[in-house]
């Protein structure tokens, strides 16, 4: 954990609305304390929140267990899956394919797939990657995507041909207007791997967690070597029953590597990175960024520009999308005009990652199981750590 400086816990000692007073020395300990406070309200299993003071590593939080089996405490370095915070990732990884000529975010998607793509109703309208990342394609997940889909039942080539294309799509034209979609952001894993001849998760790794000296994977084989920092994901209830596992990360990571197949690997992209908080901070700081993280330039100011940029009549997106290539906006709910980044919940946990593009302020926080109350479309635990992280770097300016 990386502790304040003396200076910066001088003016943290004057928080009053979330933190107690506390001398400036204790200061540190008055945010863990805090965070103890806000994670156990909302029955936790275990988490981690680091925060990000103009586009620096501030401080690193920890809090309860990352395995309950045994149990393992959560530690700086442990490693969670973070849900849908992972489409803001997977559209940076889209990004470096744009760069080196692979895709292009308003060409049919259907010309790299190699059979068409197309909502029956609009026949002639294609479906671009800018519309699955902005989710103004008009995919939806139900039922096909959640039952047969996602099971591996049926390959994303069958999903997208009659007689199960027409329950894919909402009757809306693409492009025109927002309808959150795993099925479309899972779609954009399966694009990246025709284009490059590999698992998605390998473009990610040559294109950013390396070059970053990120340790993560949307592939938990790969994170076998690292099976002791591993959080397994649990289900909390309200009711008087056990907590249970929703998924086991050692048996995961244990089990055989699949063979790269574009046309299975569409239900990794839309959630299932394992991450470091250290790997996530700094792929925050990414996303508050020109494209270079600690001297190591892994987008041009340009992408970086394009990811964060609003998509309301960009190119393929013809309406109102509201949001950035992966990137959600939350205005004014965290006590900062805007934040951007994006919030994940599954598995009954709730991980957040947000940045203030004004300051480069920021707060990431990652959980394995917890109580999910929501509130204005975020989860309360998930609000209110991120609120608290943005108290605390406001008392900072």
């Amino acid at each position: 954990m990386k502790n304040l400086s003396l200076g910066q816990a001088r003016r943290l000692s004057l928080l009053r609305w979330t933190l107690p007073r506390a001398p400036a020395s204790n200061a540190h300990q008055a945010i863990q304390e805090a965070y103890n406070r806000l994670f156990a309200q909302h029955r936790v299993v275990g988490g981690a929140v680091s925060l990000v003071r103009r586009g620096k590593l501030l401080a690193t939080f920890t809090y309860g267990n990352a395995r309950l089996e045994l149990p393992i405490p959560v530690a700086p370095d442990t490693l969670f899956r973070i849900a849908s915070v992972s489409k803001t990732i997977v559209a940076m990884g889209v990004m470096a394919l744009v760069e080196r000529g692979l895709l292009t975010l308003d060409a049919d998607i259907g010309e790299t797939l190699g059979y068409p793509v197309r909502n029956p109703a609009f026949p002639d309208v294609p479906i671009t990657l800018r519309q699955l990342l902005t989710h103004t394609s008009g995919l939806r997940d139900a039922p096909v995507y959640e039952g047969p889909g996602i099971s591996g039942a049926l390959t994303l080539k069958q999903m997208l041909s009659p007689p199960h294309v027409a329950r894919c799509f909402a009757p809306v034209p693409p492009g025109e207007s927002f309808h959150y979609s795993n099925f479309g952001a899972g779609i954009v894993g399966s694009v990246m791997g025709v284009a490059t001849g590999a698992h998605f998760d390998d473009t990610l790794q040559a294109s950013l967690f390396e070059p970053l000296g990120v340790t993560g994977s949307f592939l938990p084989q790969r994170m076998l070597p690292f099976v002791d920092r591993l959080a397994s994901g649990y289900r909390v209830s309200l009711l008087p029953r056990p907590t249970r596992i929703a998924y086991d990360a050692p048996a995961l990571a244990a089990a055989p590597l699949p063979i790269p197949d574009p046309e299975r690997d569409f239900a990794h992209a839309p959630g299932r990175l394992l991450i470091s908080m250290p790997g996530l901070t700094k792929l925050l700081r990414l996303l508050g960024s020109d494209g270079e993280v600690d001297g190591a330039r892994v987008l041009s100011p340009a992408s970086m520009d394009e990811l964060r940029a609003v998509q309301d009549h960009r190119g393929s997106v013809t309406g109102r999308a509201g949001r950035g290539l992966g990137v959600s906006y939350c205005p004014q709910v965290m006590g900062r005009e805007m934040v951007m980044g994006h919030q994940g919940v599954a598995y009954g946990k709730n991980c957040e990652m947000w940045i203030d593009p004004a300051t480069g302020d920021g707060v990431a926080m990652a959980t394995n199981g917890g109580l999910l109350f929501a509130t204005n479309k975020l989860v309360h635990c998930g609000w209110g750590a991120a609120r608290l992280g943005f108290e605390v770097l406001e008392r900072l300016e």
